[in-house]
């Protein structure tokens, strides 16, 4: 088995870079291909954002974002969580949750979407108790 070899940058904000020098795209299969010198970390795949073990993007203020190539998603829970107490959920780059609101914002505001289409709360109720 061979070994894959990268090419690597560090920028003047000490930023750590890994491209596949074939086809000169972010690409790190051992780990992440950007680590921010603030610790912020991101995984990605042949120029896509990407991880299968964990979230694709973890920023240095705790928020995460779960990406699967290239596409927002996570089928065990937010695929977004923000610093500020919002979660968003997607699955295969559509916001989705069929048990719960899609998105809850800071404020206590729900949203509600099933494969990217949005329903109002009442919408979404109708739609449980009928399936």
């Amino acid at each position: 088995m061979s070994k894959q070899v990268y090419r690597v940058e560090i920028n003047e904000y000490n930023t750590i870079k890994w491209y596949d020098p074939e086809t000169n795209t972010l690409h790190n299969e051992s780990g992440p291909a950007v680590v921010w010198s603030n610790g912020g970390r991101e995984y990605w795949s042949r120029g896509k954002l990407h991880n299968e073990s964990g979230p694709a993007i973890v920023r240095s203020n705790g928020e995460r974002e779960y990406w699967i190539h290239g596409a927002l998603h996570n089928e065990h829970g937010p695929a977004i969580m923000w610093s500020n107490g919002v979660t968003e959920y997607w699955l295969y780059g559509k916001l989705h949750n069929e048990h719960g609101p899609a998105i809850v914002w800071s404020n206590g505001t729900k949203e509600y979407w099933i494969h990217g289409k949005r329903f109002t709360e009442s919408e979404f109720s109708y739609k449980l108790v009928k399936e």
